[in-house]
């Protein structure tokens, strides 16, 4: 993700079909909490680059971009 005058970023997101132990918030001053969401009812606020992560999975891409110019 990158903005005029701003720094850049860029969110690798990949979809885990198994997994296991509990998850624990890591950096409590960028994250509140943990929670599952069916991703058609994704809670508000959400980054819109993480909207755009989850929609192009949910549609099969294996990889999604937005943001560069």
């Amino acid at each position: 993700m990158d903005s005029p005058g701003g720094r850049p970023l860029m969110q690798v997101v990949f979809r885990a079909r198994e997994w296991s132990g509990t998850p624990a918030v890591r950096e409590p001053d960028k994250c509140t909490g943990w929670g599952w969401w069916h991703p058609a009812k994704l809670p508000a606020p959400i980054v819109p680059y993480t909207r755009a992560a989850i929609e192009g999975i949910r549609a099969g891409r294996l990889y999604t971009e937005m943001g560069w110019s």
